[in-house]
């Protein structure tokens, strides 16, 4: 549930306080104070009787904060309910608050000013602790097991004194990410509670990732249905603030990646050089932007004779004339997807009407002022199903209102013509929220198959290629995601690459799991191809939520993967976008043996909000780069080690792209495969040009292409390395961009 919604259903009365007001904040972001030798806040003249947390903090700290220094109510001041007509006050209850930490950091304790103190021994103690991140929704914290929990003494809070709570050994943050402090409450209003401000965040619907960073969370709430109670922020600020070091401050110069350009590329990227001129355009949405092969981009829409009307598309060469043509598709019911031919002078026409491509589905009724109605398309890929030379269209259709509509498969029947397949050679006509396709020769024998994401906990299908007809097979191959009481997961995208060395496929499929569900969600899975070729996920049980079993961390709204080689050192890195605001993209640099090392800060990526990516080495610099919404420049240049790109050409009897293809490369006793993608998760598309990392090695033994529908192709080298090659199906190899 999306925490303003929750806030909504819980809090409807969160502004009625005693005494209250309704001054706004002045920052929507935590604030940063110098912290002294004593604390700002501590007015403890010596050492108390008790509490373990009381020792002094060290000098030259930050202290971040987000309160307005002034308090004179709390919790038990509210008529807040949930649900309705249960007070929330008087409920066992936890409190908390959020601080976002940009930098490595190192954590050396937090300062309170308590409310409602109860009657009680001087020798009593109030505890409150530090706590990590449980999904990065901004008001989840992971309580099953505390960073630290410490103790002071209740005599020293009284009056609303602020009361530092010091670790003895501090606590180190690798990377940026959210960090909480927070103390549970008894049932009824007996106990003390943090203060709380009058600073009325935001609109107090927490639409915005800062609106709100001070949360409760209901454990006994709703406990037949949901994981770890119910939780959702509240629009004031608890009176807690953070003193912490920072470790790591880089420069713009010493990070991986960097946004250049003045090209906002839209949710879905697909690169492909529609001009021939060796230099990689990029579709945006249904925006064309060409590349000049200077690093800059000019959106050439108009001129090249397309509308720019669709929310993505893929390239393909569908009648194998050496001009990419484009699939561009809608995700409404009121767009019409399209297919554009290459005319092969830059610029495109309309060929949809006499392809016979359509999208109606009028048995699906989602808005009664459309007739007829078309089916909302996610995402579509180019793959060769028969093997004949010809490049057929899947289409992945999405929902209405939890509505789900059939994906469409077009078979090229030549001359520009497509027949309807869908629901015959084996595809499937249950309808299910479909949300990316990902072909794939999983088993390197020549024939593409393909994975079909699926939302709404709807297993995920793939259809194994058995020479030109189709069998389902993602649940006995492990594909399907985990059935937990008849639920999968929200798979959004997924990305194919060796990931652990051994020159086969494995998979990332990425998930969006809510922290509510995580007993039953699936969450992004990392699935190794085993030697029977069943995968399996070595993601672990997530029994942690800062980390999984392949070193993956815990976000809610995982939305897009990307596999690469970025430091050229032989083993595949990752990036992972995050859908809503405020949650970052994960990056993780790949170890080789299927497992991921997360460096979000370094990588320099800020990316927030993120959605679909593609790859490509835009400009011939011999590393890869990305796009998502910015253009990522890879600054790592050759720093890993060696490369070399490969580029198949069909011009015997595969697609002329090669799109479906398998390309291995042999060099310094590793082999490395790649694949030649007609379309990724959730409607994107990497270059046709594949990049290899290639470690240490000197030179290139040999290449080996498996072109779908025409054999394996061998190259003997050696070949020089970093450098391009175009390997023709007809044998011959080129050099050169």
């Amino acid at each position: 549930m999306r925490p303003w919604i929750a806030l909504a259903l819980c809090c409807a009365c969160a502004r009625e306080f005693e005494g209250g007001g309704e001054a706004d904040s002045d920052s929507d972001t935590d604030t940063d104070v110098a912290s002294d030798g004593d604390s700002d806040t501590d007015t403890d003249t010596g050492p108390a009787p008790c509490g373990s947390g009381n020792r002094p903090l060290p000098d030259g700290l930050t202290a971040l904060q987000r309160d307005d220094g002034e308090s004179d109510w709390n919790v038990h001041g509210t008529t807040w309910e949930y649900p309705a007509g249960v007070s929330i006050p008087a409920q066992a209850l936890w409190e908390a608050t959020r601080f976002d930490l940009p930098h490595p950091a190192r954590i050396h304790g937090f300062s309170v000013s308590w409310s409602n103190l109860p009657i009680a021994a001087a020798d009593s103690e109030l505890e409150a602790g530090l706590y990590g991140d449980f999904g990065y929704n901004g008001f989840d914290f992971w309580r099953g097991e505390a960073l630290w929990t410490g103790t002071r003494c209740l005599e020293d809070a009284a009056g609303g004194a602020w009361v530092d709570y010091v670790f003895e050994t501090p606590i180190d943050v690798a990377q940026p990410g959210l960090a909480y402090v927070a103390h549970p409450k008894g049932a009824g209003t007996e106990d003390a509670v943090f203060a709380m401000d009058h600073s009325y965040r935001g609109a107090g619907d927490c639409a915005a990732w800062n609106d709100c960073g001070s949360a409760l969370n209901l454990p006994e709430a709703d406990p037949d249905s949901t994981y770890d109670g119910v939780s959702f922020p509240i629009p004031y600020d608890y009176l807690v603030r953070l003193h912490v070091e920072y470790t790591d401050e880089a420069t713009a110069d010493e990070m991986a990646f960097e946004a250049v350009g003045d090209v906002a590329f839209g949710g879905r990227v697909s690169w492909g050089d529609y001009d021939r001129d060796g230099w990689d355009d990029a579709l945006s949405g249904a925006q064309l932007w060409r590349n000049g092969g200077d690093g800059a981009f000019e959106n050439v829409t108009g001129a090249a004779g397309l509308d720019g009307d669709g929310g993505g598309g893929v390239w393909g060469d569908y009648d194998n004339d050496g001009c990419l043509d484009l699939f561009v598709f809608h995700e409404g019911a009121a767009g019409v997807d399209r297919l554009w031919h290459g005319e092969c002078d830059g610029t495109f026409a309309d060929a949809t009407a006499a392809s016979g491509i359509e999208d109606i589905q009028d048995d699906v009724n989602c808005d009664d002022a459309l007739d007829p109605e078309r089916s909302p398309t996610h995402a579509a890929a180019w793959f060769d199903v028969d093997a004949d030379g010809l490049v057929d269209l899947y289409m992945a259709n999405y929902e209405c209102d939890f509505d789900y509509y059939r994906d469409k498969v077009w078979h090229n029947d030549g001359g520009g013509v497509f027949s309807d397949w869908s629901g015959t050679s084996g595809f499937s006509n249950v309808r299910y929220a479909s949300r990316g396709a990902s072909p794939i020769d999983y088993e390197q024998d020549g024939d593409v198959d393909l994975l079909v994401n699926s939302y709404r906990l709807q297993p995920n299908v793939f259809y194994e290629n058995r020479g030109g007809s189709v069998v389902e097979r993602a649940a006995a191959l492990g594909l399907a995601g985990v059935d937990e009481w008849g639920a999968f997961g929200h798979t959004i995208a997924t990305a194919w690459g060796d990931l652990d060395g051994d020159a086969d496929f494995d998979s990332v499929h990425a998930n969006l799991a809510h922290p509510r569900y995580f007993h039953f969600s699936d969450k992004t899975q990392v699935l190794l191809q085993q030697a029977d070729g069943a995968f399996e996920d070595t993601t672990g049980t997530w029994t942690d939520p800062g980390s999984s079993g392949s070193g993956l961390r815990y976000q809610e709204t995982h939305s897009v993967p990307l596999l690469a080689d970025f430091d050229q050192d032989g083993a595949l890195d990752l990036v992972v976008s995050a859908v809503y605001p405020g949650r970052p993209t994960d990056f993780y640099w790949g170890a080789g043996d299927g497992t991921f090392v997360l460096d979000s800060y370094r990588s320099g990526i800020t990316t927030t909000n993120g959605w679909g990516m593609a790859a490509s080495d835009y400009d011939h610099d011999g590393d890869v780069d990305f796009a998502l919404y910015d253009l990522w420049e890879n600054r790592l240049g050759a720093e890993g080690g060696h490369w070399l790109a490969v580029q198949a050409i069909g011009d015997v009897d595969s697609n002329r792209a090669a799109l479906g293809a398998t390309v291995r490369v042999v060099a310094g006793g590793r082999t490395f495969v790649r694949h030649v993608a007609g379309g990724s998760g959730q409607g994107c598309q990497d270059s046709l040009s594949l990049h290899f990392g290639l470690g240490d090695a000197l030179e290139v033994d040999r290449i080996e292409v498996d072109f779908p529908g025409g054999g394996t192709v061998r190259y003997e080298g050696p070949f020089g390395v970093d450098r391009k090659i175009w390997a023709m199906e007809s044998g011959t190899t080129e050099e050169g961009w």
